[in-house]
């Protein structure tokens, strides 16, 4: 009887442990608190610094063509205004990524070598850099000079791309009258010019502290700047002989490879051979908008395929679609990981400014700017152009004004056909489509209605279609009347729930979104021409990192308790001995970070959050401690930096 109760008394206990224990799980599992321990004097990689890039000569909307204007910065800026750009932005950068063949791609009579498309490119560009206090460009070629091109052009001509790649490469090099099909006299020679264009920003005063042989080289486009590696052994071999010529020029200059996207996959094929792998002083990817936790994967694969470089991405940006609060914490938590957990030596965000009027200005940019020339100043605020830069609609039905509304840029010339474009949406969509009446053509899968759309100069008929949820496609107008095409089609649309109806502009899409293109009009219509002002979701992020980071930052070994991917943290010291420490949060909820600091400090705490940056950009200051425990809760889409005093 006496066992029978021990042993009915030991299952009940058994079970209240039981009890218990799940409990806590299930807790460990749903904790909206972190435990983590810093360890002082326990140093991982030095952070460099922080870079962007700039748009220091024209580009299309949508990234379509290669434009004469000088729609560029910081030449489209006011003097005053060149600046406060560079002392208040750029300030705190350490590099300025600069595209060869593309952003700088004046040319030589004989189309060998870069030179400022105009007379005062370079010494703007070196200003600003002064401004700034930035060290040096990354010098990355989106296409060579067109000497060295097999098409002798810096896209892709017509839609093969076989000759879109180096010369040596093309069709018909072997009857090439200067080479004969020699390759490797070609690409000493394409060496010589690439160290040459190096030169010549060294001569403008311009230091170049990084150099890439290929933004992307395995991307071929006729819309902007690209040259295609077909091979990895084609990527190789331009490699070796482009990159021993800048080594000769400069040692000091780091020498990158190769920027594909998650993982160098063209240089890992030549890394067993010692005389490629003295030349890669480090392996650079695009994780372009990807998500934060992407980052463990990319080193990951890096670290366990390829001799051991620091590695770092240098192109972060949204390809489709606007910033947004979202991303905004997405971006932070890109910049922790990238510093933290895969210990890369930098970070690049894609562009300082774009024009507000471009349509991927929005994701892109850490600022908009309102350019000085005429033809780009806002003529139409609350007017619906019928097409980019196109007449304004007379006559319009009043439920339109409450839709969505995109419209595309028209081509050069109307005996081409009016682009299409692509586009996503999130919620299923009414859609009515302007069309306009050019010979017998009528819009596959679409019904014609009684509506009636009048502009200046023209009338259009209106379609309409049900679309689902996800990526949409809108065809070329192909209809044509006496050698002329229609215009682009536009597009209004009526969401489920207007409220949170959501638009985004595909990727290299010359399509604008009302929505999007509206705000930021708004905004600039506020701005005196030659003027800038900053995208608040995307500076917010970068900037409070670059603010708060000077160069040759130490990075703090820790141990978290759990890991938890949407609640970050990240701990580094200055060189002059003073350690920060960033914590983040996109939970969903508020979150606690409790951290054990490793020895009394007096801290203070600087809070942002996508609205709000603080006083340049130095965050909010909010309480103080003075302990060797750090404690605090953030609420969702926020994060902090604990400064040591």
């Amino acid at each position: 009887m006496k066992y029978g109760y021990m042993n009915k008394t030991m299952k009940n206990y058994q079970l209240t442990v039981l009890i218990i224990w799940f409990s806590l799980a299930g807790f460990a599992q749903t904790s909206n608190i972190s435990e983590i321990t810093i360890h002082p004097g326990k140093y991982k990689q030095i952070v460099w610094g922080i870079g962007f890039e700039i748009q220091s000569d024209a580009i299309g909307s949508g990234n379509t063509g290669l434009p004469e204007d000088r729609h560029a910065v910081p030449h489209d800026l006011k003097p005053a205004e060149r600046e406060r750009f560079s002392k208040e932005m750029l300030a705190g950068f350490r590099y300025c990524r600069l595209a060869g063949g593309l952003y700088w791609r004046g040319l030589d009579p004989e189309r060998k070598y870069m030179q400022p498309r105009w007379d005062t490119q370079l010494e703007e560009i070196r200003q600003m850099m002064e401004w700034a206090g930035v060290e040096g460009v990354s010098l990355e070629y989106w296409s060579p000079a067109p000497y060295w091109k097999a098409n002798d052009s810096y896209f892709r001509i017509g839609s093969d791309d076989r000759n879109n790649t180096l010369k040596c490469f093309g069709t018909g090099f072997k009857n090439d009258p200067v080479y004969k099909g020699d390759t490797i006299r070609f690409l000493e020679d394409f060496g010589k010019a690439c160290a040459k264009d190096v030169q010549t920003l060294k001569d403008a005063g311009i230091n170049v502290s990084m150099w890439g042989l290929s933004n992307e080289p395995n991307v071929s486009h006729s819309i902007y700047s690209t040259c295609k590696y077909f091979t990895a052994d084609d990527y190789v071999r331009s490699y070796y002989y482009t990159a021993k010529a800048v080594r000769e020029t400069d040692k000091n200059i780091l020498l990158i490879s190769d920027t594909q996207h998650g993982f160098p996959e063209k240089i890992a094929t030549g890394m067993h051979r010692p005389e490629i792998a003295e030349l890669v002083d480090a392996y650079v990817v695009h994780t372009v908008g990807w998500d934060s936790e992407s980052v463990n994967d990319v080193d990951k694969r890096i670290r366990k395929e390829l001799p051991f470089r620091p590695w770092f991405q240098n192109e972060y940006e949204y390809l489709s679609g606007g910033a947004t609060p979202e991303r905004c914490l997405n971006t932070v938590q890109h910049i922790m990981n990238s510093f933290q957990l895969a210990e890369n030596p930098t970070w690049y965000w894609i562009h300082a400014l774009k024009p507000f009027k471009n349509a991927e200005a929005s994701g892109y940019s850490l600022g908009f700017w309102n350019s000085l020339l005429e033809e780009h100043q806002v003529k139409n605020i609350s007017g619906y152009e019928r097409w980019v830069k196109g007449p304004v609609m007379t006559k319009l039905p009043a439920e339109f004004n409450e839709m969505e509304y995109l419209n595309a840029i028209r081509p050069g010339k109307d005996t081409l056909p009016g682009l299409g474009y692509t586009f996503s949406i999130n919620q299923n969509a009414t859609a009515y489509l302007l069309v306009e009446n050019k010979g017998i053509y009528i819009p596959d899968g679409w019904k014609k209605t009684d509506i009636i759309i009048e502009r200046e100069n023209g009338t259009d008929v209106v379609y309409t279609k049900q679309l689902q949820k996800g990526n949409i496609v809108i065809e070329n107008h192909t209809g044509k009347q006496d050698g002329i095409y229609g215009a682009p089609h536009a597009l209004f649309l009526q969401g489920e729930d207007m409220q949170t109806f959501r638009v985004d502009v595909g990727v290299n899409s010359p399509a604008n979104i009302r929505s999007v293109t509206m705000k930021l009009e708004l905004e600039a219509a506020k701005m005196e021409p030659g003027t800038w002002i900053y995208n608040d979701f995307n500076w917010n992020a970068v900037g409070s990192f670059v603010k708060h980071m000077p160069w040759d930052c130490k990075v703090l070994d820790l141990t978290e308790n759990s890991y938890n991917k949407d609640a970050r943290i990240f701990a580094f010291e200055k060189p002059d001995g003073k350690r920060t420490i960033v914590v983040s949060n996109r939970t969903g909820k508020n979150y606690t970070f409790k951290i054990n600091t490793g020895k009394k400090g007096k801290w203070q705490c600087h809070r942002y959050t996508p609205w709000e940056r603080g006083e340049n950009t130095m965050g909010v200051k909010t309480e103080k401690q003075k302990r060797d425990e750090i404690v605090t809760e953030l609420p969702h889409l926020c994060w902090e930096f604990w400064v040591e005093n």
